[in-house]
């Protein structure tokens, strides 16, 4: 096992889920942020079952690559942004949203 999941892996997968009302998708060790255009878009798309596909997913990926004590997807924890809040709240800065 590594401590972390191959960008020629990664990536692929989180481009794959970037269309439609998703911005971006990004990823820790245990948890998802899905990335929305809106804040309206939160509330709209948050119940979809195209995020427990992207949670199972992402935890076939984890259970292969990360030593982490993981037994399913329900151990990965997804939240949803918006690109709205983003560039208001954080002027738009990955820097001032991750301190």
């Amino acid at each position: 096992m590594t401590n972390y999941i191959p960008d020629e892996v990664l990536k692929p997968f989180l481009h794959s889920y970037e269309t439609g009302d998703i911005w971006q998708v990004h990823c820790g060790d245990r948890w998802l942020t899905v990335w929305l255009y809106s804040n309206s878009q939160i509330e709209d798309n948050k119940d979809l079952s195209i995020y427990e596909k992207m949670k199972e997913e992402y935890y076939k990926l984890a259970d292969k690559y990360l030593d982490l004590k993981i037994s399913s997807s329900n151990d990965i924890n997804i939240y949803f942004e918006s690109k709205e809040n983003f560039d208001t709240k954080y002027r738009g800065s990955w820097q001032f949203y991750y301190t």
